[in-house]
């Protein structure tokens, strides 16, 4: 009887949410909507550089991951160290995408430059549309337990991708989308308990599930000092695989 009164209370605030969710008419109106969830156009484009610190955990993997990252507009810098303390770094100079592990450097030439630039895009949020041949609203659905505006979108790419962002707050709670490697694995994203650092808002748990297992990232502190572009100057055993043609 419990439950049966506690799903009844779940559904009445489903409903009563839909009813009080704004009469969006398009995926434009969704995303400006966005925007100003997250704190205004001017609060997004005043972050020009970023440095975010947190925490992986994986499944399969016993402890925790720590990880810094680094970006200004279309550079990146990624590294995580590994509960058994190794290091893995991964970066972005706006031409060339690379990677390097305990076995050695590589350089990722399997996922479309688009797609990598879009992820190193610190103003992604004011520049969604730039990215897909489509993007429409199709209606509004459940996401995660969350009564949501469902847009779908085809990428400039070719990959299927699904945005879910919630009639209440305007922020987005989540992805479904084609991986952007060759593999197109089908992946979730979904995003919750956002808060400011001092700019706009962030998603400070992110969690991503797909067939292999899922993985839970923690964001525990942002700063906003401007990091010099020479920073994302490509590591020497990266140009050394450009060098030799690989």
């Amino acid at each position: 009887m419990r439950l049966t009164m506690v799903a009844g209370a779940v559904l009445s605030g489903a409903v009563f949410a839909h009813a009080q969710a704004p009469r969006l008419a398009s995926a434009q109106e969704v995303l400006e909507r966005y925007q100003q969830a997250l704190g205004g156009v001017d609060s997004i484009k005043q972050v020009q550089s970023e440095t975010a610190r947190g925490t992986f955990d994986r499944t399969g993997i016993e402890g925790h991951a720590t990880f810094v990252s680094q970006a200004k507009p279309f550079k990146s810098l990624f590294t995580v160290t590994r509960p058994d303390g190794s290091k893995v770094s991964s970066g972005f100079d706006g031409k060339v995408s690379w990677t390097i592990t305990p076995q050695g450097a590589s350089i990722d030439t399997g996922t479309p430059l688009e797609s990598v630039r879009r992820d190193a895009d610190l103003q992604y949020a004011l520049h969604q549309s730039d990215y897909f041949q489509s993007l429409t609203l199709v209606g509004v659905e459940d996401f995660e337990g969350r009564p949501c505006y469902h847009l779908h979108g085809i990428t400039h790419w070719g990959k299927d991708n699904n945005q879910f962002y919630d009639i209440e707050t305007g922020l987005l709670a989540g992805y479904r989308f084609q991986s952007d490697d060759a593999s197109s694995v089908p992946v979730t994203m979904i995003f919750n308990d956002y808060k400011s650092f001092g700019a706009h808002l962030m998603a400070t748990t992110t969690i991503t599930r797909m067939s292999a297992g899922s993985q839970t990232m923690r964001l525990l502190s942002v700063t906003y000092e401007a990091l010099p572009d020479a920073f994302f100057d490509l590591p020497a055993a990266v140009r050394a695989l450009i060098k030799g043609g690989l």
